[in-house]
C-alpha cells in the first residue's frame, strides 16, 4: 500500500505537540549488569537520545523504546526516520514478543549530523537473536502482523559517545 510522506499511514511525532511526545522511555544495558548510559531530553522539535556505550561486564547497548501496543505492519513497504546524529550506527527494532532473549526484528541505519530522512525498506530487516546473532531475513507481509513495541538502539559492539535527535517515526 503506497502513500505519500505527507500522509503516512502510521506516524510518531516527537515534536512538542506530537502524539508520541514524552511516551518512548530509555532502557540500557545496565538491566543485564553493563554499564553504558542513555538518558532522554524531550525539546520543542523532537527527542534528543544521548549517551555513552561501554562493554564492561558484557554491555555494550543503550536504547530508547516505545510503549506497548499491537500494531500490524504487513501493509507498510518502508519505515522512516527523521534524523540527525552522531556516534552511530544505530539499530531499530521491531519486537514481536515481550520476552527479550527472543528473536526480534531490526537493522542497521547510519545518520548525517544534519536533519535527514532516512528510508529503510521492510525488507531489509532481519530476525536477531541475543546470543544467537541472525536468523534469517523478515518476510514483511507475512511475519509484521503483531509487532507489540519498537525501538532505536545504539549496539554495535563499540564503547563510544552517541547522540540521535529524532522529530518522527512513520511506516508508508
Amino acid at each position: 500500500m503506497a502513500a505519500s510522506l505527507l500522509n503516512p499511514l502510521l506516524k510518531f511525532n516527537f515534536d512538542s505537540s506530537g502524539n508520541a511526545v514524552n511516551s518512548w522511555t530509555i532502557q540500557n544495558d545496565n538491566v543485564m549488569g553493563g554499564v553504558s548510559e542513555g538518558a532522554v531530553q524531550w525539546q520543542e522539535d523532537g527527542f534528543r537520545w544521548y549517551g555513552h556505550t561501554r562493554l564492561e561486564n558484557n554491555g555494550g547497548f543503550s536504547s530508547i523504546r516505545s510503549p506497548w501496543k499491537a500494531f500490524n505492519l504487513t501493509e507498510f513497504d518502508a519505515v522512516h526516520i527523521r534524523c540527525k546524529g552522531t556516534g552511530g550506527p544505530f539499530k531499530i527494532v521491531f519486537d514481536t514478543q515481550y520476552a527479550w532473549y527472543l528473536p526480534n526484528a531490526q537493522t542497521d541505519f547510519a545518520v548525517s549530523e544534519e536533519w535527514s530522512d532516512v528510508v529503510i525498506p521492510l525488507k531489509n530487516f532481519v530476525w536477531e537473536q541475543p546470543g544467537r546473532g541472525v536468523l534469517g531475513m523478515v518476510n514483511p507481509a507475512k511475519e509484521l502482523s503483531e509487532v507489540i513495541r519498537f525501538g532505536l538502539m545504539k549496539y554495535d559492539g563499540t564503547a563510544q559517545p552517541f547522540e540521535l535527535e529524532v522529530a518522527s517515526v512513520s511506516f508508508e
